[in-house]
């Protein structure tokens, strides 16, 4: 927050970030946002600009609260984060409105703020030593979905059955990477199963539905709602190169995720939202510009990890 005066929130562009697409974004769906009044203790504020990119938590100073990748039940870390973007005068001056020059700064920072969590949950989950049911595809001969006989329905049946014995827990969702995805659709059981669908109306997701349409995929696969991931990271040097990885990598996840979070105590990854997203501005001398900081104050909260099922090494 900035010193010496009162922090102002910028309606106009925080409704600008809230109405922002994530796109092919699905960390929110596997990690349900869920609104809570109480106040964490120990926050961790990264206000300023720590990169340009994905590697800012290496320059980062962690907080001193419990780390989420130690595994144990119901923990959770602080994760209040702030991306920011200068809108220098003497840049502005040559905009047509300086309001563009502010959209276009509270826009990115918003997305890198969606990425940045979108990382997160996907590096819990797909991490076997927090989600210890685990079967490495690669490791049965040709079993992998771009080789010659997989057994993805027996894989499904092994997966619902675990996570029922483990928790009680019926499994509801099913998470593919978008590349292993065009070698699902390509299943005899597949192509069988969306012959019959009826249409694609009951994934309410408008990018869903286009990634669905895109890959040949029925909504559901044995009664398991489909979720197809596509966000990308940069794995380069701060923008130096193209080179783009996959969020979600080569792994399916089998899993539940709480249809109501205000009953089910049951789940796996939790978004515990402290305040929504929120975009301020303040004035700064060096250079002299307007500095957009939005920023989104919430904990990520691990409970019972037995409701997701992980399928590594799904396609080489």
């Amino acid at each position: 927050m900035p010193t010496g005066g009162i922090t102002r929130y910028d309606k106009y562009l925080t409704d600008l970030a809230l109405a922002y697409p994530v796109g092919n974004l699905i960390g929110e769906i596997v990690c349900p946002v869920k609104s809570v009044i109480d106040y964490s203790d120990k926050v961790f504020h990264d206000a300023d600009d720590a990169i340009v990119l994905l590697n800012d938590e290496a320059e980062a100073v962690p907080s001193n609260s419990v780390d989420c990748t130690s595994g144990d039940a119901y923990s959770y870390r602080t994760t209040r984060k702030a991306f920011s973007g200068v809108v220098r005068d003497k840049e502005a001056s040559n905009a047509s409105k300086v309001v563009k020059m502010e959209q276009r700064e509270t826009n990115k920072n918003t997305h890198r703020l969606k990425l940045k969590h979108e990382y997160r949950v996907a590096a819990i989950l797909n991490n076997p030593a927090i989600v210890t049911q685990t079967k490495d595809v690669d490791a049965t001969a040709n079993a992998r979905w771009d080789e010659t006989t997989p057994v993805l329905e027996t894989d499904i049946i092994l997966a619902i059955s675990t996570i029922y014995d483990a928790c009680g827990a019926s499994a509801n969702t099913i998470v593919v990477p978008f590349k292993a995805a065009l070698h699902l659709a390509n299943l005899a059981f597949i192509k069988n199963t969306l012959q019959h669908q009826y249409g694609m109306e009951v994934i309410q997701a408008s990018f869903q539905r286009q990634v669905m349409e895109l890959v040949g995929l029925p909504p559901y696969i044995k009664g398991l709602k489909v979720v197809v991931s596509s966000g990308r990271k940069d794995d380069s040097n701060k923008g130096e190169t193209a080179d783009t990885k996959p969020v979600w990598g080569k792994h399916c996840l089998i899993g539940y995720v709480p249809p109501s979070l205000g009953v089910d105590d049951i789940f796996g990854v939790l978004t515990m939202e402290y305040e929504p997203l929120k975009v301020w501005k303040e004035r700064q001398t060096d250079p002299k510009g307007t500095k957009v900081v939005v920023e989104w104050d919430y904990d990520i909260l691990k409970a019972n990890m037995s409701t997701w099922y992980l399928l590594k090494n799904v396609i080489g």
